[in-house]
């Protein structure tokens, strides 16, 4: 297993064009998303993404 993590200031829906935008980018080196994971600190937003990675 495998985990990006990608953080975005002051916009809750930027972090997930973000996150849309990494999986098509890299969707031939995934086998599978595992997990994504949401979180606020304030004005900080933090998306983990845990996949599983082809070999």
């Amino acid at each position: 297993m495998k985990h990006v993590t990608i953080l975005s200031y002051n916009d809750d829906l930027a972090i997930e064009e973000k996150v849309s935008q990494w999986i098509e980018e890299n969707e031939g080196s995934i086998l599978e998303i595992i997990d994504i994971e949401y979180i606020e600190n304030g004005n900080m937003y933090i998306a983990t993404i845990t996949y599983e990675e082809r070999k």
